[in-house]
């Protein structure tokens, strides 16, 4: 985001809305029935169209109280569909967190396991709780909600994932336990949770959680564990 000249803060609901679907969508154009869609899902008013000018007319002009534009550009314009918010992507939290966390994956691809897990404890460092947290969400803003929060949990796995990698099993078992009970269904913190435990040397330990694992999918889904999670339960068996 260019220099701020003072604090910027958004109070009014709607204006907030408008303001997190531009700045998510940085450098695309956000269709004016998207953001109609987002602020007024069902029996949008009559003048619908002009209130959303109104709320782009009121972000310029906070806009240009707030920040310097570079360049003398506007940082919200119009064109014949909708909006676009002038804002390098990398200025934005959600695509720098979307950015380490490819970087780590493909580090961890590469064997490096040490960057892989500096990497996407940096993306995690990022995340400041669901996405928006608080900003009130139509339809749009849940949806993206609920995919930035699996990307977060992929984020953790493969973090834990390159800890593992690197040797520290102990120190994951703990964080490996809350989130399972967290999230209950999640195979993969099973599977690591039994890597975790294994490497500790707590094999009995590793063994049970794939059981209690077993019984819950087969209770709440009527499913056996993945191919991938019987053939590191197998490992342990055998390993001893």
């Amino acid at each position: 985001m260019p220099a701020p000249d003072s604090g910027l803060k958004i109070t009014a609901t709607k204006l907030r809305q408008v303001l997190v679907l531009l700045a998510v969508h940085a450098g695309t154009t956000v269709r004016t029935d998207q953001l109609i869609d987002e602020l007024w899902p069902s029996s949008p008013p009559q003048t619908v169209r002009t209130i959303v000018q109104t709320y782009v007319y009121q972000l310029r002009k906070l806009f240009a109280r707030s920040f310097r534009a570079p360049d003398g550009k506007d940082l919200l314009s119009t064109d014949p569909d909708g909006y676009v918010l002038s804002v390098p992507r990398e200025n934005i939290d959600l695509f720098q967190f979307q950015t380490l966390v490819d970087d780590g994956r493909g580090a961890l691809r590469e064997q490096r396991f040490g960057c892989a897990a500096e990497m996407l404890r940096s993306s995690l460092e990022l995340w400041r709780g669901p996405i928006p947290a608080d900003v009130t969400s139509g339809p749009r803003l849940r949806g993206l909600s609920v995919f930035l929060e699996e990307q977060r949990l992929e984020a953790v796995s493969l973090r834990i994932e390159a800890d593992l990698a690197s040797d520290r099993h102990l120190d994951v078992v703990g964080e490996l336990r809350s989130l399972v009970a967290t999230h209950p269904l999640h195979e993969v913190f099973h599977l690591r949770l039994m890597q975790a435990l294994h490497g500790s040397g707590r094999r009995g330990e590793a063994l049970y959680v794939y059981r209690e694992l077993r019984s819950t999918l087969n209770k709440e889904l009527g499913l056996e564990p993945s191919p991938e999670v019987r053939k590191v339960h197998q490992e342990i068996l055998v390993g001893g």
